[in-house]
């Protein structure tokens, strides 16, 4: 199937590109000669018209010849080198725009299929954030953001994104009122793991709710004795259905009196190890009140947020190092408390050489009894060059220790003119994806990128195979994505390609007549030079990739 996958990916590239040029010429009445999908001894070949149409024996892209466009000697009315100027020029740049909307085309397509989005609903608030001092809370609908109405979710979050430092007016619908709240978005460094930065608003909220998964993490605790165990999935306190974490932090924190908790827990099936059965229990928290140095009373059960649980620790990372381990509790980054692993991760990310301090909380074993002791480290998170799922070498920031607890699922709303909605994200997706590229290509220029990042046939092969048994979806958006490199490379003022054709012709419209023979030749024969130096070193680091890693 792998060798399937690179014939048809290379094969839909080549041919759209080629298309282009096909479909420019006939429209501007240039002659074509033939277009072949396929190269070699033609299997099947037809002539309608003027033009064969024919299907090769080697299904690998195809090709178009165009009279006149190899050899200006075909000079009749209707060949390509006695067309103006301007028709050269459109059916020169219809291959490379044909393989920029062919990405436009692929993400229609995919983003059609969608029936349903991200509803304007608030899943969880986060503590001490702009949300939760302006009085929001989970289930609240978004109405409006200064005057705009708003549906979906992502609408929300790119007014916040786009907003921080400026005040924003919303209008909120919470158990049928609908009233207003402001609140200004903070200005946030995101710094994502593999290096990219981008500075933007956050307000503190979440489509997904933090699901009331609890851990217990001290064997002598109240929910200790009661029963409860880290992973146990809370239902419901004293009757009341509970929603989210933020729900049991409410109906646990109020009063130091006996609790009637509903839970389910998780039992894995003999032999399916992957799949588990959930069971209803039944446990009466009876919460103990703690009093401090300070003379503070404080009510204590022992359940701990089950999202702040160290679930795998990488070997030789800066978080084993430090000694973290799974199952040990985090619960403050430099003396500041942590409640959820996002606010965590970011704030890791954020300053990325800072040495932190990290705190948390690991259960007691041996003769001492149950218990929990407090434990303190240094930790710098460090650099690190890994392969990714294309065997491609990408450096990321690596901190070492993850947790293991899926968000819950956020409320939908149907999609309002899904025809409307997906060629507008289609547009913006392709949009966004030739901004990267073109950024990565200036990064390789400049050498802020290192060459390495070039690839070759087998780089192609590889991606054609793993995005394709990924599923047609990924190998779709891969598609797009290589469209849109070829797209580019190809407008790039290099002597062979489709740019150093534009590049000729604005050199002979400068100087007001055409190159000589000989010109053109030397031309073409630096362009060649210059590609053959490119596939060498994109093939030189194939082998280096695949046979040397």
């Amino acid at each position: 199937m792998s060798v399937l996958y690179f014939l048809l990916l290379v094969g839909v590239l080549v041919l759209f590109h080629e298309l282009g040029h096909f479909v420019a010429a006939k429209l501007l009445d240039v002659k074509v000669l033939r277009f072949s999908i396929g190269y070699g001894r033609p299997l099947v070949r037809v002539k309608l018209g003027e033009t064969e149409y024919q299907v090769g024996a080697f299904p690998l892209g195809g090709y178009v010849r165009i009279q006149g466009i190899e050899s200006e000697t075909e000079s009749d009315g209707r060949s390509f080198a006695s067309r103006p100027l301007w028709q050269r020029l459109v059916i020169v740049l219809a291959g490379p725009a044909a393989n920029l909307l062919l990405p436009v085309i692929i993400y229609f397509v995919l983003f059609a299929g969608h029936t349903v989005l991200p509803a304007a609903v608030i899943g969880d608030v986060l503590d001490g954030g702009a949300a939760a001092r302006a009085g929001l809370e989970p289930g609240d609908r978004v109405l409006e953001i200064d005057g705009s109405p708003v549906r979906y979710w992502e609408e929300i979050e790119a007014a916040v994104r786009s907003s921080p430092g400026k005040e924003l007016h919303l209008r909120i619908s919470r158990n049928g009122k609908v009233f207003e709240r402001y609140l200004t978005p903070i200005e946030d460094t995101v710094r994502k793991r593999d290096g990219q930065v981008s500075r933007q608003g956050r307000v503190g909220i979440t489509h997904a709710p933090f699901v009331p998964l609890v851990g217990v993490i001290d064997g002598a605790s109240p929910a200790a004795r009661a029963g409860l165990r880290t992973g146990d999935l809370i239902i419901s306190v004293d009757g009341q259905a509970v929603r989210n974490w933020r729900d049991v932090q409410r109906q646990l924190g109020r009063f130091a009196r006996r609790t009637s908790i509903v839970y389910f827990r998780g039992t894995e099936v003999p032999g399916i190890p992957q799949i588990e059965l959930l069971g209803a229990g039944f446990a009466d928290l009876v919460p103990e009140t703690i009093v401090d140095d300070k003379l503070n009373r404080q009510t204590y059960t022992g359940l701990e947020h089950a999202e702040m649980f160290v679930a795998k620790v990488d070997p030789g990372s800066p978080a084993d190092s430090a000694g973290l381990r799974p199952g040990d509790l985090v619960v403050a980054l430099d003396d500041k408390p942590v409640a959820h692993w996002m606010d965590l991760d970011q704030r890791l990310q954020a300053e990325a050489n800072k040495t932190f301090k990290l705190t948390w909380k690991r259960a007691k074993t041996g003769s001492a009894g149950p218990g929990v002791e407090t434990l303190t480290a240094e930790v710098t998170q460090v650099w690190r060059k890994q392969l990714d799922e294309y065997d491609h070498t990408v450096s990321r920031l690596v901190f070492g220790a993850r947790n293991d607890v899926d968000r819950g699922s956020g409320a939908m709303v149907a999609i309002e003119g899904r025809v409307g909605y997906a060629m507008g994200k289609a547009f913006e997706r392709t949009g966004e994806t030739i901004s990267t590229m073109t950024r990565g290509f200036f990064q390789i220029v400049t050498g802020d990128t290192p060459g390495e990042a070039l690839g070759g046939p087998i780089m192609m092969y590889r991606v054609a195979s793993v995005s394709g048994n990924k599923g047609w979806d990924s190998f779709l958006l891969m598609i797009a994505l290589i469209s849109v490199n070829l797209g580019l490379i190809n407008l790039l003022p290099i002597p062979m390609l489709d740019g150093g054709q534009i590049l000729v012709f604005a050199i002979e419209g400068v100087r007001r007549r055409a190159l000589t023979p000989r010109q053109r030749e030397r031309i073409q024969l630096a362009g060649l030079i210059l590609i053959g130096l490119i596939t060498i070193l994109a093939i030189r680091n194939d082998v280096m990739r695949f046979f040397f890693k």
